[in-house]
């Protein structure tokens, strides 16, 4: 699981139920970098029933200006963000542009049907709710009641057509992704769950000046006894972890350096790491400017050795990994 504003969502690859809200990411990558598009017009949410392809959705019609876009007759579930009077006031239609996304701090979960959300540059993400309503392309700009309900309630595979506008003046393209939803993670057992979790860095290496993620891979291994095997299965494979954090710490051997020069501690990166599907905590270190957290302290040269710790919880337990060893040179 993950959270979103600080309420917990879950990721397409975690095994998400139509009764707990699904974190749909799309990221956008144009020329080698993340790059925004000139608007992001629409999501809309469609059962998948052949095998991925969306065609029963689009529209297929040779010579008409919408060939190749989502079908005005498909009214599926649909997210989109909407222009406001005075930029904050009462809705008065739809915004694709990149002015009108919306930041994750204005997510508030509940009912309401939520919108598109830029997380980052060329990151995007909306967030299917369970119970959620939302306004078609065709609402009346004086009568903004939620019409439609969310189509996606039940377990199975869907497509999530995301449609975008690359630069300003070109012709809308659709984007096709799956996901499942999946029965309800729920289980019952009789004696408290034992989890071991082991930890790996995955770098031993980074260039001085690089950017990249420092990734640790988790794995798991259910100890409890009388827990059936497919469910030990399923705990060991689903996402048990939450609250990932990191802390980085260069080492100096000098007596005339500080022999542990906190970097990044915890609570630093908390708002930057990533969970994956497996179980991978990543975060994006910037090594071109390495800067010690506390000013009194004297870091030397940005290359030599450093310690990366990880922190997280499963359940009520909370975790540190081994202090690895990560060498910039």
């Amino acid at each position: 699981m993950t959270t979103f504003n600080d309420i917990t969502v879950i990721n397409r690859g975690n095994r998400p139920s139509p009764i707990s809200p699904c974190k749909l990411d799309f990221i956008w990558i144009k020329d080698g970098s993340y790059q925004n598009p000139f608007q992001v017009c629409s999501v809309h949410v469609f059962p998948n029933t052949q095998f991925g392809s969306p065609n029963p959705y689009v529209n297929l019609t040779a010579g008409d200006a919408n060939y190749g876009l989502v079908s005005s007759t498909a009214t599926n579930y649909i997210f989109h963000n909407y222009k406001r009077t005075g930029g904050t006031g009462a809705r008065i239609g739809f915004d694709a542009n990149m002015s009108a996304m919306a930041a994750e701090g204005t997510y508030t979960g509940g009912n309401s049907a939520s919108a598109i959300y830029k997380t980052s540059t060329g990151n995007f993400s909306v967030i299917l709710q369970p119970g959620a309503e939302y306004f078609p392309m065709g609402a009346d700009a004086t009568n903004w009641l939620p019409v439609s309900a969310n189509s996606a309630s039940a377990t199975g595979d869907y497509l999530d057509i995301w449609t975008l506008v690359d630069v300003e003046g070109s012709r809308a393209q659709i984007y096709v992704n799956s996901f499942k939803l999946n029965s309800a993670s729920v289980m019952a057992i009789t004696e408290p769950l034992m989890v071991s979790p082991t930890n790996k860095l995955i770098q031993r290496y980074v260039e001085v000046g690089s950017k990249e993620k420092l990734r640790v891979k988790t794995e798991l291994v259910v100890d409890s006894k009388p827990i059936s095997e497919s469910l030990r299965n399923l705990l060991e494979t689903g996402s048990l972890l939450s609250d990932p954090q990191m802390r980085i710490v260069k080492l100096n051997e000098s007596p005339e350096l500080t022999s542990r020069v906190m970097i990044q501690d915890f609570s630093d990166t908390a708002g930057s790491i990533q969970l994956d599907s497996h179980n991978m905590i990543s975060y994006l270190w910037d090594t071109q400017s390495i800067v010690p957290k506390y000013t009194d302290d004297s870091l030397g040269s940005s290359r030599g050795v450093y310690e990366i710790t990880v922190k997280y919880k499963i359940l009520t337990e909370t975790f540190y990994s081994p202090k690895f060893k990560l060498i910039v040179r």
